[in-house]
């Protein structure tokens, strides 16, 4: 019986181990390259010269991060980056999805992995560049490569740096446009720099006037985001902050809700509709958005600030407000971001005039963020307004407006 017992055990687990290698062995390239996890069934086709099946992988990965399948996308990516050697896409590609993910929450918490693609993704992109071949293409992911990291430096306060980046990511972006016009994904990079670069010189008179580029910026936004063969859903994220700025809320909304009947599951474009339904004063909306966030990810740690500034900024439940963001607040966030958080509790209790409550929420703002101007100057208001209401005198209007700085 014992000779027979392992016997048997000895048989299973011959069975168990050629299942493993079958299981773990890659699957040949090819089949790699037809799996088509998003269900939108690409062929790669495209207009710049690139390879159908290198182009497939981007189209792929793209999709599977715009659905928000986040460890598909790194598969997907993960295994273009085996088969394409000599390209920047997968590393390129790999530190996409990771700062989307980071993204969601604000937070830095997949740091490590980012800088090691972003370390990869550099040397394959001097490699690419060196090379000399299918230009068209590889100046794209350079410039992809080079925008990436210049968000996330500016997420980071590193402004000087990241504003070099982008400057070199637009001037690759240019050189796609030179080489291969008929690339429409291109006119995003174009038509955020025409757009943002009109706004942002006409609200500071240090810089030099660049003239009123946004109508242009808004075709070259809205060319991507019907004619792009990858950047269609960032395009109408990008059209919807655009819109934001001009305070077009219809506008704004339309863009995010088309964005949504394609990915209904992107917390990136969730937060959008929400910020925008807040800034029409749609208050039941905007909470309705954001509890829909909740329910696609449980665990998203910055939808619970965005519900603390709904309740706050309706003025209608500073317990509610009071809650989310303590919420928050147990979630560590970045120090600007508990700055922020600090301040908001503290006005809340300077509508509720406990004075001593709201000069502690403002001085641990203070303390965290220092750079956190609007904090400083509200202490000092409220410090004077609690002495002016034990002397029974009335107070003076509060200035800066509470709300000038729009939180992200």
């Amino acid at each position: 019986m014992n000779l027979s017992f392992h016997c048997s055990r000895f048989f299973y687990t011959l069975v168990a181990a050629a299942m493993a290698l079958v299981l773990l062995s890659p699957a040949p390239a090819e089949a790699r390259r037809r799996q088509d996890l998003s269900g939108r069934g690409f062929t790669g086709e495209n207009n710049i010269g690139v390879h159908r099946a290198e182009f497939r992988a981007a189209q792929e990965g793209m999709e599977l991060l715009y659905q928000r399948r986040y460890l598909e996308s790194l598969q997907v990516f993960e295994v273009a980056g085996i088969d394409f050697p000599d390209s920047p896409l997968g590393p390129v590609g790999r530190a996409l999805v990771y700062q989307a993910m980071m993204l969601e929450n604000y937070d830095y918490s997949w740091d490590r992995p980012y800088t090691t693609e972003y370390g990869e993704a550099k040397d394959r992109v001097r490699g690419a560049l060196r090379s000399g071949q299918n230009r068209p293409w590889n100046y794209f992911l350079t410039a992809i490569h080079l925008g990436i990291e210049a968000m996330y430096q500016v997420r980071k306060g590193e402004y000087l740096s990241a504003f070099n980046k982008a400057w070199d990511a637009l001037e690759y972006i240019k050189k796609v446009e030179r080489i291969a016009p008929q690339f429409a994904d291109v006119q995003l990079g174009l038509g955020l720099y025409n757009y943002w670069r009109t706004a942002i010189t006409e609200k500071a008179s240090y810089l030099p006037s660049f003239g009123d580029h946004r109508a242009e910026g808004l075709r070259q936004m809205q060319l991507a985001k019907d004619k792009g063969l990858l950047a269609s859903a960032p395009a109408a994220i990008a059209l919807s902050y655009s819109y934001m700025e001009r305070r077009n809320w219809s506008a704004a909304l339309a863009e995010g809700v088309w964005a949504s009947g394609l990915y209904p599951d992107n917390i990136i474009n969730q937060m959008t509709i929400g910020r925008v339904y807040r800034m029409k004063k749609d208050w039941t909306s905007a909470l309705a958005t954001f509890e829909r966030i909740l329910e696609i990810d449980p665990k998203n740690k910055r939808v619970w600030f965005h519900i603390g500034e709904t309740h706050y900024k309706s003025r209608r439940n500073n317990t509610e407000a009071r809650k989310a963001y303590n919420r928050y607040l147990e979630t560590q966030p970045h120090a600007e971001y508990l700055a922020h958080t600090y301040y908001r509790l503290g006005l809340i209790e300077r509508r509720r005039r406990h004075y001593d409550a709201a000069i502690d929420w403002l001085t641990k703002a203070v303390d965290t963020w220092p750079k956190f101007k609007p904090a400083l100057t509200r202490l000092d208001q409220v410090k004077k307004e609690k002495v002016r209401r034990s002397s029974g005198k009335a107070p003076v209007p509060a200035r800066p407006r509470e709300g000038r700085r729009r939180a992200a």
